[in-house]
Protein backbone atom coordinates (compact mmCIF):
# COMPACT_ATOMS: atom_id res chain seq x y z
CA UNK A 1 0.00 0.00 0.00
CA UNK A 2 1.15 3.54 -0.73
CA UNK A 3 2.53 4.79 2.60
CA UNK A 4 1.03 8.23 2.16
CA UNK A 5 -2.40 6.62 2.30
CA UNK A 6 -1.78 5.68 5.93
CA UNK A 7 -2.29 9.40 6.53
CA UNK A 8 -5.67 11.03 6.96
CA UNK A 9 -6.83 13.59 4.44
CA UNK A 10 -6.25 16.30 7.03
CA UNK A 11 -2.63 15.27 7.67
CA UNK A 12 -1.94 15.13 3.93
CA UNK A 13 -3.23 18.71 3.68
CA UNK A 14 -0.82 19.74 6.43
CA UNK A 15 2.12 18.14 4.63
CA UNK A 16 1.19 19.87 1.37
CA UNK A 17 0.81 23.22 3.13
CA UNK A 18 4.16 22.98 4.94
CA UNK A 19 5.88 22.13 1.66
CA UNK A 20 4.22 25.04 -0.17
CA UNK A 21 5.05 27.55 2.59
CA UNK A 22 8.67 26.40 2.57
CA UNK A 23 8.82 26.90 -1.20
CA UNK A 24 7.00 30.26 -1.13
CA UNK A 25 8.53 32.04 1.86
CA UNK A 26 11.42 29.83 2.91
CA UNK A 27 9.83 28.27 5.98
CA UNK A 28 6.69 27.35 7.88
CA UNK A 29 5.47 28.16 11.37
CA UNK A 30 2.38 27.00 13.20
CA UNK A 31 0.70 30.37 12.75
CA UNK A 32 1.30 30.48 8.97
CA UNK A 33 0.05 26.91 8.60
CA UNK A 34 -3.10 27.83 10.57
CA UNK A 35 -3.69 30.90 8.38
CA UNK A 36 -3.25 29.01 5.11
CA UNK A 37 -5.55 26.16 6.14
CA UNK A 38 -8.02 28.41 7.98
CA UNK A 39 -7.88 26.34 11.16
CA UNK A 40 -7.27 27.15 14.81
CA UNK A 41 -3.82 26.91 16.39
CA UNK A 42 -4.68 24.00 18.74
CA UNK A 43 -5.66 21.93 15.68
CA UNK A 44 -2.33 22.77 14.05
CA UNK A 45 -0.40 21.78 17.16
CA UNK A 46 -2.17 18.44 17.33
CA UNK A 47 -1.57 17.72 13.64
CA UNK A 48 2.12 18.68 13.78
CA UNK A 49 2.70 16.44 16.77
CA UNK A 50 1.08 13.56 14.91
CA UNK A 51 3.24 14.19 11.85
CA UNK A 52 6.34 14.40 14.03
CA UNK A 53 5.50 11.04 15.61
CA UNK A 54 5.34 9.54 12.12
CA UNK A 55 8.77 10.98 11.31
CA UNK A 56 7.44 13.34 8.65
CA UNK A 57 8.19 16.75 10.22
CA UNK A 58 10.63 18.31 12.64
CA UNK A 59 8.51 20.16 15.18
CA UNK A 60 9.06 21.93 18.48
CA UNK A 61 6.80 24.51 20.16
CA UNK A 62 7.53 28.08 18.99
CA UNK A 63 10.10 26.86 16.46
CA UNK A 64 9.92 26.58 12.67
CA UNK A 65 8.35 23.49 11.15
CA UNK A 66 10.42 21.60 8.59
CA UNK A 67 9.81 18.45 6.61
CA UNK A 68 12.04 15.48 7.16
CA UNK A 69 13.44 13.72 4.10
CA UNK A 70 10.63 11.18 4.40
CA UNK A 71 8.10 13.98 4.87
CA UNK A 72 9.25 15.80 1.75
CA UNK A 73 8.83 12.62 -0.31
CA UNK A 74 5.28 12.16 1.01
CA UNK A 75 4.43 15.85 0.49
CA UNK A 76 5.54 15.69 -3.15
CA UNK A 77 3.34 12.63 -3.68
CA UNK A 78 0.33 14.53 -2.33
CA UNK A 79 1.08 17.56 -4.51
CA UNK A 80 1.58 15.39 -7.60
CA UNK A 81 -1.82 13.72 -7.07
CA UNK A 82 -3.43 17.11 -6.53
CA UNK A 83 -1.96 18.64 -9.70
CA UNK A 84 -2.78 15.57 -11.81
CA UNK A 85 -6.41 15.60 -10.71
CA UNK A 86 -6.71 19.38 -11.14
CA UNK A 87 -5.34 19.24 -14.70
CA UNK A 88 -7.63 16.32 -15.55
CA UNK A 89 -10.70 18.14 -14.26
CA UNK A 90 -9.86 21.43 -15.97
CA UNK A 91 -8.41 20.36 -19.30
CA UNK A 92 -10.13 17.05 -19.99
CA UNK A 93 -13.50 17.43 -18.28
CA UNK A 94 -13.73 21.21 -18.73
CA UNK A 95 -14.55 21.91 -15.08
CA UNK A 96 -14.32 25.55 -14.00
CA UNK A 97 -10.96 26.51 -12.48
CA UNK A 98 -12.19 27.33 -8.99
CA UNK A 99 -14.45 24.30 -8.83
CA UNK A 100 -11.71 22.01 -10.16
CA UNK A 101 -9.31 23.15 -7.43
CA UNK A 102 -11.87 22.42 -4.70
CA UNK A 103 -12.78 19.06 -6.21
CA UNK A 104 -9.13 18.10 -6.70
CA UNK A 105 -8.49 18.72 -3.00
CA UNK A 106 -11.19 16.18 -2.15
CA UNK A 107 -10.43 13.61 -4.84
CA UNK A 108 -6.63 13.55 -4.60
CA UNK A 109 -6.72 11.60 -1.34
CA UNK A 110 -8.39 8.63 -3.03
CA UNK A 111 -5.59 8.10 -5.57
CA UNK A 112 -2.45 6.04 -5.06
CA UNK A 113 0.80 6.51 -7.00
CA UNK A 114 -0.15 4.09 -9.79
CA UNK A 115 -3.47 5.83 -10.46
CA UNK A 116 -1.74 9.21 -10.41
CA UNK A 117 0.85 8.05 -12.94
CA UNK A 118 -1.84 6.67 -15.25
CA UNK A 119 -3.80 9.91 -14.99
CA UNK A 120 -0.72 11.99 -15.83
CA UNK A 121 0.07 9.76 -18.81
CA UNK A 122 -3.51 10.06 -20.06
CA UNK A 123 -3.41 13.85 -19.89
CA UNK A 124 -0.06 13.85 -21.72
CA UNK A 125 -1.50 11.56 -24.40
CA UNK A 126 -4.53 13.78 -24.96
CA UNK A 127 -2.21 16.79 -25.05
CA UNK A 128 0.05 15.29 -27.70
CA UNK A 129 -2.38 13.35 -29.92
CA UNK A 130 -3.51 15.60 -32.80
CA UNK A 131 -6.77 13.72 -33.20
CA UNK A 132 -7.95 12.87 -29.70
CA UNK A 133 -6.62 16.05 -28.15
CA UNK A 134 -8.22 18.36 -30.66
CA UNK A 135 -11.51 16.51 -30.40
CA UNK A 136 -11.75 16.52 -26.61
CA UNK A 137 -10.77 20.15 -26.24
CA UNK A 138 -13.40 21.21 -28.82
CA UNK A 139 -16.27 19.42 -27.13
CA UNK A 140 -18.10 19.32 -23.85
CA UNK A 141 -20.19 16.18 -24.31
CA UNK A 142 -17.67 13.56 -25.62
CA UNK A 143 -19.96 12.49 -28.48
CA UNK A 144 -19.25 12.94 -32.15
CA UNK A 145 -21.15 15.96 -33.39
CA UNK A 146 -21.39 14.65 -36.92
CA UNK A 147 -22.60 11.05 -36.89
CA UNK A 148 -22.42 8.11 -34.55
CA UNK A 149 -21.62 4.94 -36.48
CA UNK A 150 -18.55 2.83 -37.20
CA UNK A 151 -18.51 3.55 -40.93
CA UNK A 152 -18.39 7.28 -40.40
CA UNK A 153 -15.67 6.90 -37.73
CA UNK A 154 -13.50 4.91 -40.15
CA UNK A 155 -13.92 7.55 -42.85
CA UNK A 156 -13.21 10.36 -40.38
CA UNK A 157 -10.04 8.73 -39.05
CA UNK A 158 -8.78 8.09 -42.59
CA UNK A 159 -9.42 11.71 -43.50
CA UNK A 160 -7.69 12.94 -40.38
CA UNK A 161 -4.57 10.86 -41.02
CA UNK A 162 -4.51 11.92 -44.66
CA UNK A 163 -4.65 15.57 -43.59
CA UNK A 164 -1.84 15.10 -41.10
CA UNK A 165 0.42 13.43 -43.66
CA UNK A 166 -0.17 15.90 -46.48
CA UNK A 167 -0.77 19.25 -44.84
CA UNK A 168 2.60 19.59 -43.14
CA UNK A 169 0.89 21.65 -40.43
CA UNK A 170 0.61 19.17 -37.59
CA UNK A 171 2.82 16.09 -37.35
CA UNK A 172 5.24 14.34 -39.68
CA UNK A 173 4.26 10.71 -39.14
CA UNK A 174 7.38 9.43 -40.87
CA UNK A 175 9.20 10.00 -37.57
CA UNK A 176 7.38 6.98 -36.14
CA UNK A 177 9.56 4.74 -38.29
CA UNK A 178 12.89 6.37 -37.50
CA UNK A 179 15.43 4.48 -35.45
CA UNK A 180 16.54 5.81 -32.11
CA UNK A 181 19.90 7.48 -31.72
CA UNK A 182 21.95 8.84 -28.81
CA UNK A 183 21.18 12.35 -27.67
CA UNK A 184 24.87 13.15 -28.10
CA UNK A 185 24.53 12.84 -31.89
CA UNK A 186 22.19 15.82 -32.11
CA UNK A 187 22.78 19.56 -32.01
CA UNK A 188 20.53 22.05 -30.25
CA UNK A 189 18.07 23.88 -32.46
CA UNK A 190 14.89 23.71 -30.36
CA UNK A 191 14.45 20.22 -31.77
CA UNK A 192 11.55 18.04 -30.61
CA UNK A 193 12.49 14.50 -29.60
CA UNK A 194 10.76 11.39 -28.30
CA UNK A 195 12.59 9.83 -25.38
CA UNK A 196 13.25 6.08 -25.70
CA UNK A 197 15.40 5.01 -22.76
CA UNK A 198 18.27 5.72 -20.40
CA UNK A 199 21.20 3.34 -20.12
CA UNK A 200 20.82 1.15 -17.05
CA UNK A 201 23.61 2.94 -15.20
CA UNK A 202 21.70 6.25 -15.42
CA UNK A 203 18.29 4.95 -14.37
CA UNK A 204 18.77 5.36 -10.61
CA UNK A 205 20.56 8.68 -10.81
CA UNK A 206 18.60 11.39 -8.91
CA UNK A 207 19.28 14.00 -11.59
CA UNK A 208 17.18 11.96 -14.04
CA UNK A 209 13.90 11.34 -12.15
CA UNK A 210 11.61 8.79 -13.74
CA UNK A 211 8.71 11.27 -13.49
CA UNK A 212 10.33 13.11 -16.40
CA UNK A 213 12.58 10.50 -18.03
CA UNK A 214 9.94 8.00 -19.07
CA UNK A 215 9.68 6.20 -22.45
CA UNK A 216 7.61 8.13 -25.02
CA UNK A 217 7.97 11.46 -23.21
CA UNK A 218 8.39 14.50 -25.45
CA UNK A 219 11.71 16.35 -25.04
CA UNK A 220 12.91 19.66 -26.41
CA UNK A 221 16.62 19.96 -27.18
CA UNK A 222 17.03 23.70 -26.72
CA UNK A 223 20.73 24.09 -27.37
CA UNK A 224 24.19 22.61 -26.99
CA UNK A 225 27.13 24.58 -25.73
CA UNK A 226 30.55 24.27 -24.16
CA UNK A 227 31.22 24.38 -20.43
CA UNK A 228 34.98 24.34 -20.20
CA UNK A 229 36.02 21.45 -22.40
CA UNK A 230 32.79 19.52 -21.98
CA UNK A 231 29.87 19.71 -24.39
CA UNK A 232 26.53 20.29 -22.59
CA UNK A 233 23.04 19.50 -23.83
CA UNK A 234 20.13 21.67 -22.61
CA UNK A 235 16.92 19.61 -22.60
CA UNK A 236 13.45 20.71 -21.51
CA UNK A 237 10.83 18.23 -20.29
CA UNK A 238 7.43 19.47 -19.04
CA UNK A 239 8.88 22.92 -18.40
CA UNK A 240 11.88 21.64 -16.41
CA UNK A 241 15.40 22.24 -17.73
CA UNK A 242 18.06 19.52 -17.59
CA UNK A 243 21.70 20.25 -18.45
CA UNK A 244 23.40 17.02 -19.51
CA UNK A 245 27.08 16.35 -20.08
CA UNK A 246 28.38 14.59 -23.18
CA UNK A 247 29.07 11.24 -21.50
CA UNK A 248 25.51 10.99 -20.16
CA UNK A 249 24.06 12.18 -23.48
CA UNK A 250 25.76 9.23 -25.18
CA UNK A 251 23.69 6.91 -22.95
CA UNK A 252 20.28 8.44 -23.73
CA UNK A 253 18.30 7.07 -26.68
CA UNK A 254 15.92 9.45 -28.46
CA UNK A 255 13.98 9.67 -31.72
CA UNK A 256 13.93 13.00 -33.58
CA UNK A 257 10.33 14.02 -34.20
Amino acid sequence: MDESHDLTQSLEDYLETIYELTEEVGGARGSSVADKLHVKRPSVTSALRSLAEKGLVNYSPYGPVTLTEKGEVEAKKVIRRHKAMEIFLERILGVDGTESKDAACRLEHAMNDEITTRLVEFVEFVDSCPRVGASLFRRSDYHCREKNNDQYCAMCIHGCLDEIVHSGRTVDLSSVHRESQPLSSLSGNRETLIFVQLAEELQDRPEYPSTYWRPNKTLRLLKTDKEGTDEMFHVEIDGRLFVINLEDAKKMEVIPF
